[in-house]
């Protein structure tokens, strides 16, 4: 592997003071994008403002005109059909109006009354037929999109009212404005001298513009303009959008919607006036952090020079104490925390000879320690060496009391099929003698005492399998175990007759080693057999019952003879202990039986007293490991 390089305080000084330099750059970041926001947050505002003010100009106009033609609507002249008269007070009013022009035409568009002209000139239709069309079909005011006049020529916008005769509309009167009156309207608001104005009629045509308005007035406005207009007055009836004007410069614009009209205001303002004040402020914030963060560094880079000068004078002193000798005080150390070092590298040295000593005296304790140490695990290993002599010689009398229990139950299974077998010799004898022997009866008695000879055969072989050692563990059934214990103490159970019930109620299967469990089997029965021989119980009966829980396989041997006495219960199943006399029993068998099920097995052996006797219960793990 490479050695991994080490980097100087200074150099890491120097990390540190751009570290806390970055957060400057950071904030100084973060406060020009919010002055940005700010600012275009406060110019929306402001110009959303001014255009909600144009608009109420607009509508307060609009208003006016409307309110003075209704008035005029009403003129007697009108009743009487009289035009001249109207021609005449169409005048007087349009003096009210500079610039202003009062028409009079009928369904058809026909001009009656134009207060450009003198009365009974010639007059043509009017060139905005269509709003001629939707007073008389609507009966309500209304203001016309930009126009150009068919007898002045030049752009105008109407304001139209019906005028109604009988209950129906007779003639639509309109005054005709040029867009240079609706421009007053915003000059009068002084905008700033960046900003300009203009006013969209319902189709965005630009019907005045304070600012280059022979090029704007009548232009639709920039597609850009239309789009964000669009998709804002879906919504609201204002709105805001970063665009390009007509001029093809890039400005901020806000726009709102006269509810009277269906006309729009909007307000302009060119991005590069608005930025202009935050590219200022923004050269300062950077020129400062700059300045911030090259005196950070020089500050910084005098204080690693210091602080390395310090800690190159602790030096010397710690490679003393790697020597193993004794620091003297250091001095003319001019930052505190070295010369705190300092201080702890003189107790150290200090500290490092006393516990020189210390060890030295330790060593020789610890040397003393380990030789009582050794003396007592001798002592142990002698103790463990004679626990497991006992429990060898547990064993070998577990399995000498076993067996002569097998060799008892042996005498038992060969006793009748001796006599048997004995009977059927003599029989042949007396035959033979009385001169009744013939081929048949040989034949007969050849083959019973075959059947006789190959039953003791399989009993040897049964007792002989018993006692074989087993090396690995199996997976066995119960049932079969048990059947198979049971034959073989078939004899020693009929004397007296001990009735025996099975019962199985799931088919268990147990991991482990068959013989060991059939030997505890085995000492459970003969305990049982012998305790209701001693009191004598009548109807002698033993239950097994077998059954699986939750994973676990569970035999019980319940017999009636009287149970286990109290005050011996938790002793039974101690080394050496019994209840027999000391020719009859060793004590090790029940002992021996909960070490085979819980060392061997893994499970619980336990008893308790029923109503009419004991119940020993073997809880092992059932089926094969996985």
């Amino acid at each position: 592997m490479f050695p991994r390089s080490h980097s100087t305080i200074r150099y890491q000084l120097t990390r540190l003071v751009a570290t806390c330099v970055v957060p400057v750059w950071l904030a100084a970041a973060f406060l020009v994008f919010y002055a940005y926001s700010a600012k275009r947050d406060h110019l929306n505002s402001t110009m959303l403002e001014t255009a909600r003010a144009m608009t109420m100009g607009v509508d307060r106009e609009l208003a006016s005109v409307e309110a003075a033609l209704r008035g005029l609507a009403t003129s007697p002249a009108f009743s009487a059909g009289d035009f001249a008269a109207i021609h005449r007070q169409a005048r007087e009013l349009a003096a009210a109006y500079p610039g202003a022009d009062i028409i009079v035409a009928d369904a058809t568009g026909q001009q009656l009354v134009n207060s450009y002209r003198p009365y009974g000139t010639p007059l043509p239709r009017r060139q905005n037929s269509e709003t001629v069309a939707r007073i008389f079909q609507s009966g309500k005011p209304l203001v016309s999109d930009l126009f150009y006049g068919a007898v002045t020529r030049r752009p105008l916008i109407g304001i139209d009212v019906p005028v109604f005769r009988g209950g129906r509309v007779v003639y639509d009167l309109a005054m005709t404005l040029p867009p240079d009156r609706l421009a007053s309207i915003l000059t009068a608001l002084k905008l700033p001298p960046e900003w300009y104005g203009s006013i969209l009629d319902s189709k965005r045509v630009v019907a005045a513009r304070t600012q280059n308005p022979e090029r704007g007035v009548g232009a639709h406005v920039t597609p850009a303009l239309n789009r964000a207009m669009a998709r804002a007055l879906a919504r609201a009836m204002e709105g805001t959008a970063e665009i390009v004007n007509l001029e093809g410069r890039p400005v901020f614009a806000t726009f709102c919607r006269s509810a009277m009209s269906n006309w729009t205001v909007a307000i302009a303002v060119p991005k590069a006036a608005v930025m202009t004040e935050l590219y200022l402020w923004t050269a300062w914030a950077v020129g400062g952090a700059t300045l911030i963060s090259l005196m950070g560094m020089i500050f910084g880079l005098g204080m690693a020079r210091r602080i390395a000068q310090n800690i190159q004078a602790l030096v010397n002193p710690a490679l003393a104490i790697g020597r193993g000798e004794l620091v003297p005080a250091i001095g003319g150390l001019s930052v505190k925390e070295t010369g705190d070092v300092a201080a702890a590298l003189v107790q150290a040295s200090e500290l490092l000879q006393r516990r020189a000593r210390e060890r030295d005296e330790a060593e020789q304790l610890l040397s003393r320690t380990m030789e009582l140490l050794q003396q007592e695990t001798a002592g142990r290993l002698r103790a463990t060496e004679e626990l497991l002599e006992k429990e060898r010689m547990f064993i070998q009398q577990s399995r000498q009391a076993a067996m002569g229990e097998m060799i008892g139950n042996i005498a038992h299974q060969w006793r009748q099929p001796l006599n048997t077998l004995g009977l059927t010799i003599q029989q042949l004898q007396l035959s033979y003698d009385l001169g009744e022997f013939s081929r048949e009866l040989l034949n007969h008695n050849v083959k019973r005492s075959m059947e006789l000879i190959q039953h003791m055969s399989r009993t040897i072989d049964d007792f002989r399998d018993y006692f074989r050692p087993e090396k690995e563990k199996a997976p066995f059934n119960v049932r079969e175990a048990i059947d198979t214990t049971l034959s073989l103490l078939e004899g020693s159970l009929l004397y007296p007759h001990i009735a025996i019930d099975v019962v199985a109620k799931d088919d268990a299967v147990i991991y482990g080693y068959w013989n060991e469990f059939a030997q505890v089997f085995l000492n459970i029965l003969t305990n049982a057999r012998d305790v209701m021989m001693e009191r004598e119980i009548a109807n002698p009966r033993v239950t097994i019952t077998i059954c699986n829980a939750n994973g676990v396989t569970a035999v019980t041997i319940a017999d009636n003879g009287g149970g286990v006495p109290e005050e011996i219960m938790a002793r039974i199943f101690d080394p050496y202990f019994t209840t027999k006399g000391p020719h009859q029993g060793t004590g090790v068998g029940l002992f021996m039986s909960r070490s085979i099920i819980e060392k061997n097995m893994g499970g619980e052996l336990t008893v308790r007293n029923t109503g009419s006797g004991a119940e020993f219960r073997i809880e092992v793990p059932g089926g094969a490991p996985a």
